[in-house]
């Protein structure tokens, strides 16, 4: 846009800055934006629409939400665990078959070792075991329950989560090499008493970040965890459920209390600072305990909060906010991906609880990929952007708008005001 001289030209993008809605919309940068919805920056400094995600499966396909525990390989096929309150399932993804697993108990989590995934039963329900295509699934008694599990130095640890009602701050570990083995004493309480249960667990520079409601604490070891180094880093950072924690390259994102957190070293870095999440958690039927989460989408951290989706460019450093038009699309939960040889791909369940839907999500747009539900209904992905507020009244530097436009390459109708 240029004003009548005398007058300045006013330059509108590259939006380098992203969303920023923690400031006053006359007070953000030029480079930034009042309002970035469906869109996101590019590496080059441009606006794109955000990639489609298309719904595989519908109404029927279980009696409620399912949620992706984890991918396993097996002679080359790649299969993906997943567990609803009916039992353990996989998913082919080469075939699109789902096969129950068992039905004797809910997994929470999820883990692949020697040939064998061992599923970690939540609290309160059944049994766990382990698993393989060949062999069936083979309960096993003796491995706690809990919500989170890693392996690190050819042991299974796994953490009682937030929905544990007893020994709610205990790390229990297996016998070296012995996933099947877990003797009594193969334990430690991290904060015991303090109020607070231990949710997660991550492996970070050959060591164990703990995660508790208000702390996180660095687990190390030689050989032997009962004599390992237990440090608090944290007195007030931790994370709130399960799937609030995410691994990404070398670092790790936590979100806390309204905050996304990126951890480089042992240091928290606010991410989102710009961008306060806003809590709106009207939706059209209840939201299950997957309401707020991180996951990774490529080189995103996709954030859900209640109804709302904020989405981090971990290359571009910007915010943006995601939404569907259609419910079934846009109530995705936490994203799983895996990587068979074709490249990789992207799986979610839904967030409310009597949702049956199942979400693939792309990274890019590619021919054949596009927003779509399982009845093959093409949904229109409505992108918007609202820079700050320009006051085109100083009569001394804008006295009148000839002109403004915008470089869009898209087969849809454009629309503008100022």
């Amino acid at each position: 846009m240029r004003g009548k001289m005398p007058g300045d030209e006013l330059r509108l993008g590259p939006f380098i800055g992203g969303l920023n809605t923690g400031s006053d919309p006359t007070a953000i940068a030029d480079a930034e934006l009042a309002e970035c919805l469906n869109f996101e920056l590019d590496i080059d400094g441009s606006l794109i629409s955000r990639p489609p995600l298309k719904e595989i499966a519908g109404a029927g396909s279980f009696t409620q939400r399912i949620i992706f525990l984890c991918e396993a390989t097996f002679t080359g096929t790649t299969y993906l665990i997943a567990s609803n309150v009916d039992g353990v399932y996989h998913y082919r993804a080469d075939t699109n078959a789902w096969t129950l697993i068992t039905s004797s108990f809910q997994a929470a989590a999820a883990v692949q070792y020697a040939d064998k995934v061992y599923l970690v039963s939540k609290p309160g329900s059944g049994n766990g075991g382990k698993w393989d295509p060949s062999g069936g699934f083979t309960a096993v008694a003796a491995i706690p329950k809990g919500q989170a599990a890693v392996i690190l130095k050819e042991r299974l640890f796994i953490v009682p989560g937030v929905d544990s009602t007893t020994n709610s701050s205990r790390l229990s570990f297996s016998d070296v090499g012995n996933l099947d083995s877990w003797p009594g004493t193969n334990f430690i309480d991290v904060g015991q008493g303090d109020g607070t249960k231990l949710i997660d667990i991550t492996v970070f520079q050959n060591n164990l970040l703990l995660f508790k409601n208000q702390a996180t604490y660095s687990f190390a070891y030689d050989t032997n965890p009962a004599e390992a180094t237990l440090i608090r880093i944290s007195n007030t950072i931790g994370v709130d459920k399960q799937f609030n924690m995410v691994n990404y390259e070398n670092q790790v994102y936590i979100f806390h209390n309204g905050w996304v957190y990126e951890l480089v070293g042992y240091d928290f870095n606010r991410l989102n600072t710009k961008v306060p999440f806003i809590r709106d958690d009207t939706a059209p039927s209840s939201f299950a305990a997957e309401n707020v989460f991180v996951s990774t989408l490529e080189d995103r951290l996709v954030c859900r909060f209640y109804r709302n989706i904020y989405v981090f460019g971990l290359r571009t450093r910007t915010w943006s906010e995601w939404e569907s038009v259609e419910n079934n699309l846009h109530y995705f939960g936490p994203i799983l991906t895996i990587h068979p040889e074709t490249g990789n791909r992207y799986f979610a369940g839904s967030c409310l609880t009597a949702n049956e839907s199942i979400i693939e999500c792309y990274d890019k747009h590619a021919v054949g990929n596009k927003e779509q539900t399982i009845a093959d209904t093409s949904v229109l992905i409505t992108c918007s952007a609202k820079t700050k507020n320009f006051d085109l009244a100083i009569s001394h530097k804008f006295k009148r708008l000839f002109w403004w436009g915008a470089d869009v390459l898209t087969g849809k109708d454009v629309a503008g005001s100022i």
